[in-house]
This record gives structure tokens, sequence and C-alpha cells, in this order.
């Protein structure tokens, strides 16, 4: 099972994008920062079991599964939303070119924006994903702050309720 600097790597590279269907995926530190800062906003698992992210959540896949001899390496390891990666079985899986955009960041500028506020609740997993994050050079969006909390609670960015 790859690390968190190693999962961190390969969901920056594949623009929190799911390579198997194209879904932008959702950081699940990201979620749990702002469940914590907007309490009621949205419902936290950390397994993905509920909806509406359960579908998005970020995870990493091995495109030549463990148990086939994959390994974790960059070039095996592709971002991938819970629904595909749990399609699991033999036989290739059409993979889709990594997506040039850049401009999602499945939430991580939300996470590095509210981390430093709850640090008391953050996990030993969660500082780890902070540094790795901040290792690949993801920055916190101050300016677009709300508008990318607006997109992962699925509000109108316009909705003067969805303040911070």
């Amino acid at each position: 099972m790859p690390n968190i600097n190693t999962k961190a790597h390969v969901l920056v590279r594949d623009g929190f994008t799911c390579r198997y269907c194209n879904a932008r995926l959702y950081l699940a530190q990201a979620v749990k920062v702002l469940a914590v800062h907007r309490p009621g906003s949205i419902d936290w698992d950390p397994h993905w079991r509920s909806e509406p992210l359960k579908s998005s959540g970020a995870t990493v896949d091995h495109i030549i599964p463990e148990d086939e001899g994959g390994y974790d390496t960059f070039d095996n390891l592709v971002a991938s939303c819970v629904v595909c990666n749990s399609r699991k079985g033999k036989g290739e899986r059409s993979i889709s070119p990594q997506s040039s955009e850049r401009s999602w960041d499945g939430g991580s500028s939300i996470f590095l924006a509210l981390a430093p506020t709850y640090e008391g609740r953050l996990s030993k997993e969660d500082e780890k994903w902070k540094r790795a994050l901040e290792r690949e050079g993801m920055r916190p969006d101050i300016e677009a702050i709300q508008e990318r909390i607006n997109i992962i609670l699925f509000l109108n960015p316009s909705n003067d309720d969805a303040s911070v």
C-alpha cells in the first residue's frame, strides 16, 4: 500500500481526477476539516460510506494489482474514485490520459487553509497529509476559499448564507 507522500504525489499529478471515469475527487481531509468548520453542513465519514461524496472520494489505485506483481511506483498508480477503485478484477481497465487541467485541487486548499485553525483536532495522518500536500506545492487559496467550500458543499457560490 502506498504511503501518504506517494498518494499525495499521484493525486496532485492526476489533478484530483479519477483516471478511469474522469470524476472530480475530494480529499478526505478537506471534507473532514470542513465538517468541523461548518458543523451540520456535510456528513464526515472517514470510510466514504455516505453520499454525496462517497462516489468521489480520492483514492489511489494500482494499475497492476499488488497480488499480480504490481508495485507502489508512480507509473503503476493512478488517482481513482472509490467506485472505480472498488471495481477489482482481472483484466485491463481503460485509463484516461492525464488531464492538463489543474484548477481542481480536491479541496486541498480548503484543508491547508483551515487546518491551522483546528490543529488540536487533526490526527497524525491529517498532519502527514498536510506536510505531503505542501511538499507537492499545494497552497491554501484564501481568496477563493469560499468558492471552493461551496463546490464541496454543492452550493451556489452566490449564496450569502454559505459564507465562511
